[in-house]
């Protein structure tokens, strides 16, 4: 499928549905976080599993994110595709949640991820995002602009 006919495909009348799908098929997402610092830090992240309405991400215990997201749970993540002019942003705040189930289900969604913690999954963090805001923005004349809460 081209990517013109995935977005086309979308159902634009659920937002939930649109952000899974959009994370899913673009694999590297760009994360912003404010740092410790002041200043707005952005780095590659991974999504991992959509579960009960909720968007799971992770990072991992030393990571300097980790840091930053504790100081201040504020994210906003975005995926640019250029063949069709169209972006999604996520806005949201940071939940941790260490449970073993969820720390499963991440490895189990991420071969990088696996390759590097499965012998120290302890180390990794997962968490939601709650006061979500999914942006879609297309300058492509066949595409919507839409806003959803989750």
């Amino acid at each position: 499928m081209t990517t013109v006919d995935f977005f086309k495909s979308l159902n634009y009348d659920n937002g939930l549905e649109v952000a899974t799908s959009i994370l899913e098929r673009f694999p590297l997402q760009y994360g912003t976080t404010l740092g410790l610092d002041g200043l707005p830090q952005i780095r590659p992240l991974e999504f991992k599993f959509e579960e009960q309405g909720r968007l799971y991400f992770d990072t991992i215990a030393f990571y300097q994110s980790y840091k930053e997201l504790q100081a201040n749970p504020a994210i906003q993540i975005c995926i640019g595709d250029q063949e069709t002019m169209s972006y999604l942003k996520v806005s949201g705040r940071v939940v941790f949640d260490k449970d073993e189930r969820l720390i499963k289900r991440c490895l189990e969604a991420s071969p990088v991820l696996a390759s590097q913690f499965a012998h120290q999954p302890e180390l990794i963090i997962p968490y939601y995002l709650t006061d979500v805001l999914v942006q879609f923005q297309s300058f492509a004349p066949d595409l919507p602009n839409k806003e959803w809460r989750l």
